[in-house]
């Protein structure tokens, strides 16, 4: 991979691309400082960065000379992983740049935790935002002790990427630093010169302490370590600032020397420094975060109160099975809707029969208790229990009414409802009584005759019957004796005649 020295770029190339790659090697080592600080701000891998390369395209050469960092919010952790916001802000980004006038020639990102490939997330981001055949992906690994490497991937015929691994990795070395004769002291000068945009990089020389590079212009820091002990006394050291503008070519080097020849151009303002941010090392580290150690407890705890529940379930699980095999308790009565309205004295006695302990119920039974009066249960069937209503005429002020239902699992439901009214009246007697017809009159005395003849003439078979019995038995209990009598005959004719067998 070769440098040339004079324009401060790299070619990177390779058989398998149908162009060349040239790049700043500022724009290499600001990504290799980035990528660095990234990689150290956390333990165990760092975080990913990335942003998109501006350069120019031509047939067959591509030229990276500047960049432009994404502010990643790593939402969906410490990996280079976009979300909805870095979208937006990857097009934002993209969007300035086009209108600044920068082409944008590709992107580039750090892997801390995998090789220099592209993984299907990379390629996903490559074929949204940068879909032209001749914009490639730079892929940076940075390591603790060995040089940060770095690899290209370009689409190649028909547009395939080779993303399990770059054709030609090559190491990002940082640039290296030079060393300028010292310059004599000398006073500085009220107004610094100035000279045109065109003329070439502008030189300053200063001494003190070296100031972290700006991103918008990057900084190359020269130390030079004195060859020999001076004659008089000097800074330790001299820091040489060379600020290079990327868009013009690059023009000769100036040295301190051939300072002194350059027209100065008329005194204006200086422009206002630019804030230098804070590095890395000062910034203050957020505090660890011991989530995790309270989701390590919390599943500790669970796994502890799972081996003791095991090892004691001689002791509980017995009454847990008992109290779960037990008869599922009774629907709720009160959905019935069992109530009562009196008319007249006739009690209505309804309840819903589109409720469910009703539509469920197997059979029932009013249980009907009406003041001082006998308790009286009338046993309902289910065509019965579908009607949803049921009429009694009550007797007393007050009326308990109780509805027993039937489940299909041999408990019952009950629903209890009472009235509190007035005592009905008694029924009045009739005004004008009906006179009996003389025909009917005789025919009830006739009928009554009839009667009295029915029941001498069932007393006189009752008496025939009741001796007809007693007679009965009188013939069995002197049959009983005539066999008592017969069985003694018999037994002393038998003893009679084994007597003399006997000498």
């Amino acid at each position: 991979m070769p440098a040339q020295t004079d324009r401060a770029t790299v070619t990177w190339s390779t058989p398998e691309c149908p162009f060349s790659i040239e790049c700043s090697s500022r724009v290499l080592d600001d990504i290799r400082l980035a990528v660095t600080d990234a990689f150290f701000s956390l333990p165990r891998g760092g975080a990913e960065i990335g942003g998109i390369l501006l350069g120019a395209w031509q047939e067959g050469r591509l030229t990276v000379s500047d960049y432009a960092a994404l502010d990643c919010e790593h939402a969906l952790g410490p990996s280079f992983t976009l979300s909805l916001s870095d979208e937006t802000r990857l097009q934002e980004l993209i969007r300035a740049a086009s209108a600044a006038g920068a082409r944008v020639v590709g992107w580039y990102h750090s892997h801390t935790r995998t090789g220099v490939l592209l993984s299907d997330t990379d390629l996903t981001i490559h074929n949204r935002f940068f879909p032209e055949s001749w914009q490639v992906a730079l892929v940076v690994k940075p390591h603790t002790f060995e040089p940060m490497r770095g690899g290209f991937f370009f689409r190649g015929p028909g547009g395939i990427i080779h993303c399990s691994a770059s054709y030609r990795e090559f190491p990002i070395e940082p640039v290296p630093m030079r060393q300028v004769p010292r310059a004599v002291p000398m006073e500085p000068p009220a107004q610094p010169p100035r000279r045109p945009a065109s003329a070439g990089p502008i030189v300053d020389v200063h001494a003190g302490p070296q100031t972290p590079p700006s991103p918008a212009s990057p900084i190359v820091n020269i130390q030079a370590e004195p060859e020999a002990p001076p004659l008089a006394p000097a800074p330790a050291r001299t820091i040489v600032d060379i600020r290079a503008e990327p868009a013009p070519p690059p023009a000769p080097r100036t040295t301190v020397a051939s300072q002194a020849s350059v027209p100065e151009a008329a005194p204006e303002a200086r422009p206002a420094a630019a804030e230098v941010p804070l590095p890395s090392m000062f910034q203050p580290v957020p505090e660890r975060s011991w989530a995790w150690l309270k989701v390590v407890l919390a599943v500790g705890l669970v796994l502890t109160a799972g081996v003791l529940a095991y090892a004691t379930r001689d002791a509980w699980y017995p009454p847990a099975a008992s109290l779960l095999h037990q008869a599922p308790p009774e629907i709720n009565a009160a959905s019935a809707a069992l109530n009562t309205v009196d008319e007249g004295g006739q009690l209505q006695i309804r309840w819903d029969p589109s409720s469910i302990p009703v539509r469920t119920a197997t059979g029932a039974s009013l249980e009907i208790a009406d003041g001082d009066s006998p308790l009286k249960v009338v046993p309902l069937d289910v065509p019965h229990l579908a009607s949803g209503v049921f009429t009694y005429g009550r007797r007393n002020e007050r009326v308990d009414v109780t509805l027993m239902l039937d489940r299909p699992s041999g408990t019952k439901v009950r629903q209890v409802t009472s009235f509190l009214g007035q005592k009905p009246p008694a029924p009045a007697a009739p005004s004008n009584p009906v006179q009996p017809d003389p025909s009917q009159a005789k025919d009830l005395a006739q009928a009554k005759k009839d009667r009295e003849e029915m029941a001498r003439l069932a007393a006189g078979l009752r008496a025939q019957l009741d001796a007809e019995l007693e007679r009965n038995r009188k013939l069995e209990k002197q049959l009983a004796t005539a066999r008592a009598q017969l069985r003694e005959q018999q037994l002393r004719r038998l003893g009679n005649q084994a007597g003399p067998l006997e000498h």
